[in-house]
């Protein structure tokens, strides 16, 4: 990683990958088009896919720019061979989330929950931070879009809810703020 993040140990960081596609390029048959094949909600502009070190998930607005859809994924078990775990759509107001949209229907290879929201970061916020068991990991923003990010620490099945604690720097790392986000599920 080209930035040092203030308050976090370089040797613990990872930093997670991105790549932004428009919604016109999108490849028939991609895990991409797979993700939005079912949803209700028109999108256009671009589209966030990530990979980190658990978990991958897309983003994106919908046409209309009063939500956002995405799907999310682990190495886990799947049902009925589809692509995608789990996914999301989160009703934007005045273009900000409300609610993180929790999603902790997703597995690791040794089955352990992993939990999903989606981080509206700060104005001057260039770098997102989830605290894991053995490392940071590391989301760069993208497009000024939230960022999905995931856990398998603090995901509680019973109660339906997941805590995430994250770091938020800006462009040169300066921390900016250090938080837990609590999260239930929606519904």
């Amino acid at each position: 990683m080209s930035v040092k993040l203030q308050h976090v140990a370089e040797a613990d960081v990872v930093l997670t990958s991105f790549k932004v596609t428009d919604f016109a390029d999108i490849v028939p048959d991609s895990p991409i088009a797979e993700c939005y094949r079912g949803s209700s909600n028109p999108l256009s502009g671009p589209i966030v896919e990530r990979v980190g070190v658990i978990s991958s998930s897309v983003t994106s607005r919908t046409k209309d720019g009063r939500g956002i859809d995405g799907c999310d994924d682990t190495a886990g078990p799947l049902e009925e061979d589809r692509r995608w775990c789990g996914g999301a759509y989160g009703q934007l107001f005045e273009g900000r989330l409300r609610d993180p949209r929790l999603n902790i229907g997703c597995l690791t290879e040794n089955d352990e929950m992993v939990g999903f929201v989606w981080v509206q970061p700060g104005e001057r916020a260039r770098y997102i931070s989830v605290e894991q068991p053995e490392y940071i990991e590391v989301y760069e923003v993208a497009n000024d879009l939230p960022v999905r990010v995931a856990t398998r620490n603090g995901v509680e099945v019973e109660g339906s809810r997941a805590s995430f604690d994250l770091f938020e720097h800006d462009q040169n790392g300066q921390l900016l703020r250090r938080y837990r986000l609590k999260a239930v599920v929606a519904g």
